[in-house]
């Protein structure tokens, strides 16, 4: 199994969370890395952070770092 070209995962700390699930969704793997200016890891989201988020009244709208694991 071929490993995807990381650039597709990933996602700015100020991009929408709506974002992230696109992400999520176009990307062959389960999880999307969540990097600052310069390309720092500053931490990941997965299907699951998003749900959680949701269910504690997060709306798509807000910024991804809402709901990221740092």
């Amino acid at each position: 199994m071929a490993l995807p070209d990381h650039q597709k995962i990933l996602i700015k700390a100020e991009d929408t969370i709506q974002r992230a699930i696109e992400t999520l969704d176009a990307s062959a793997v389960q999880i999307a890395l969540v990097v600052d200016e310069v390309g720092h890891l500053l931490g990941t989201v997965t299907d699951g952070d998003i749900r959680r988020g949701i269910m504690r009244g997060v709306a798509l709208e807000r910024k991804v770092a809402q709901v990221m694991n740092s």
